[in-house]
């Protein structure tokens, strides 16, 4: 792997992280709890291949042919796992930290987790594939992460400061990221009508703005700056 693939694989995902960083415009979080869920994000990649390695040995064989049934597969095997992951990191750890008090928060450290697992994703992608996949997974796979990490994010936002609506909140934000994600994965795994693989991300990143926009004009913080 040559430094410039090693770049395209590591710039993305970095340049997206600073983005939505950037976006917290009325209080910053904490940049050691920011390279702290980004890290986390990455370790991430450890369990979810092994439970996705686990999923595709088990539900092979006999009469759990899950396999057989790609949305489902894209679906349970690789969606509901990855996003299932980051979502067990974020309420675990920045959800109960006090520095999370307003809902952008959210978006910013499921991101942050997100795109820390897509970090290791992409360089091991790119290894086995070269330039073409980088500047392919530049435009599709890293957005795609994002805006599931915002989606997710957006909810628990929501979550963490309406108690009266907080399991739906946190059902609904794990529910959408997970299946944007199976749908985005699924046309792809079957690769027949990859337009619906492209209006799924950008109906993805359509949400993500708003979501954003919405979490930026309710801060706490918007009248203190």
């Amino acid at each position: 792997m040559n430094i410039w693939n090693l770049i395209l694989a590591v710039l993305p995902p970095l340049l997206l992280a600073y983005y939505i960083y950037s976006r917290d415009l009325y209080e910053k979080e904490p940049r050691k709890l920011v390279l702290k869920c980004l890290f986390y994000g990455a370790l991430a990649f450890i369990p979810i291949f092994y439970i996705e390695l686990f999923i595709i040995e088990v539900f092979s064989v006999g009469k759990f042919e899950l396999l057989n049934s790609v949305f489902l597969f894209s679906l349970i095997g690789v969606a509901l796992v990855e996003e299932g992951v980051k979502f067990f990191i974020l309420i675990k750890s920045p959800y109960k930290n006090k520095d999370f008090n307003e809902p952008y928060d959210g978006i910013v450290y499921a991101v942050m987790i997100s795109l820390g697992f897509a970090l290791v994703e992409n360089i091991l992608y790119v290894i086995g594939g070269g330039l073409e996949v980088a500047f392919m997974r530049m435009f599709s796979a890293i957005p795609l992460h994002a805006a599931c990490g915002v989606i997710m994010g957006y909810y628990v936002g929501k979550a963490k400061f309406d108690k009266s609506n907080k399991s739906y909140n946190i059902t609904l934000g794990l529910t959408l990221a997970t299946l944007l994600h199976a749908i985005y994965n699924y046309f792809l795994f079957i690769n027949q009508f990859i337009i619906i693989t492209f209006i799924a991300l950008y109906i993805g990143i359509r949400f993500s703005r708003k979501a954003i926009k919405e979490h930026q004009e309710n801060s706490p913080f918007k009248h203190e700056n």
